[in-house]
């Protein structure tokens, strides 16, 4: 007797309340997937972080490595063509003394991103060097890629990059300047001319 290969399963539809509740459901077991997977992905960026700076020491490298308690994008204000952008770092007060100390001890010309992406968020790792004070800044920290598209677009437009770190009552304590930007927005040049047209890079 050949086996019976039919779907036994119900189409019938769920009364409103339990397709609603499934929903629900379904909607809180994703959150709790994303955020396992931002909560892994922050713990490799600070992995990558501590292995960055002991890397730098290996090599007699003054280093100062900093996870921020906040980062992200800022774009130009649409109202200001001259207006300032670039990726902003938020540290904690008690970490000032040691940044301030660094920032003033060298120029920093050269840079690097270490980047990943999990649940719809970045994850970097800013690298300031400077080879001739035997310098590197280290900056981590993590955002929404969402919030990337404006700033992407100021870049894009003047093929330049800034950096600005600040505590959290707003005192900026230093600015850097970055040639390009591709290495803070993979994607930049892939963006249509119409903001409108992209929900994030």
């Amino acid at each position: 007797m050949e086996d019976d290969l039919s779907d036994t399963g119900s189409d019938e539809e769920l009364p409103p309340e339990e397709e609603a509740a499934r929903d629900t459901e379904e909607r809180a077991e994703q959150y709790a997937a994303n955020s396992q997977l931002k909560k892994d992905a922050w713990q490799q960026t600070l992995d990558d972080l501590d292995a960055l700076a002991e890397k730098h020491r290996e090599d007699g490298t003054d280093v100062t490595a900093i996870a921020a308690v906040d980062a992200g994008p800022i774009g130009r204000d649409t109202n200001d063509p001259d207006g300032e952008y670039g990726m902003e770092f938020v540290i904690a007060d008690n970490h000032v003394e040691e940044f301030q100390a660094a920032f003033e001890a060298g120029d920093y010309p050269e840079y690097d991103i270490y980047r990943g992406e999990a649940a719809s968020d970045a994850f970097v790792v800013l690298e300031l060097n400077d080879p001739d004070a035997e310098r590197t800044i280290l900056l981590a920290g993590a955002y929404p890629l969402r919030d990337e598209t404006m700033c992407a677009y100021a870049a894009r437009e003047e093929g330049e990059m800034y950096t600005y770190v600040r505590t959290l009552d707003g005192t900026r304590y230093g600015a850097f300047h970055h040639e390009g930007y591709r290495k803070f927005f993979p994607r930049a040049d892939e963006l249509p001319d119409d903001p409108a047209q992209v929900k994030h890079i």
